[in-house]
């Protein structure tokens, strides 16, 4: 009887690890939404003009006036992940108050950005090598994910 309970509960603790998040660096913004960057994608925070967070597989921004927080905390698991290891790219998401910049492109690389039922919400094409894009965003209050041609992926909420 003691081995069936010890079983029981070693299963229990097992299936919670699952849904667990892990510790990371967690972004409050003005309007309500939370953005994390586990530790294990190295984050770094660099303070400049604006307030970047530089992790292995991308790099956002924020203005100043967009963050109310920043703290340490654990950072939730979601059913939105990344296609490509964006480690060796040079494309530079930033989140402004009009929507999504989007810097570092190749000539003629599309940006695509889609809701979470994947609409397409918005596209755009660069017009010159490192070239960089303004992405207009109306809608608020949900999750998107932007997508260049090339790959790279990066999740935000608006």
């Amino acid at each position: 009887m003691k081995k069936l309970r010890y079983l029981i509960l070693a299963a229990a603790l097992m299936m919670t690890l699952g849904v667990m998040g892990e510790e990371g660096v967690l972004l409050q913004l003005k309007n309500g939404s939370i953005v994390g960057f586990a530790f294990s994608g190295k984050p770094t925070m660099v303070i400049g003009a604006t307030l970047e967070i530089r992790a292995t597989e991308t790099t956002v921004s924020y203005d100043y006036n967009e963050v109310k927080r920043v703290y340490w905390g654990e950072v939730q698991p979601n059913s939105v992940s990344s296609t490509k290891d964006n480690i060796n790219s040079d494309v530079v998401f930033r989140i402004n108050a009009n929507g999504l910049n989007v810097s570092g492109l190749a000539n003629g690389e599309r940006v695509s950005v889609y809701d979470t039922a994947g609409k397409l919400v918005t596209t755009a094409v660069s017009a010159k090598d490192n070239g960089t894009l303004n992405l207009p965003l109306n809608q608020s209050g949900g999750i998107y994910i932007a997508r260049t041609q090339s790959g790279v992926s990066f999740k935000f909420t608006r």
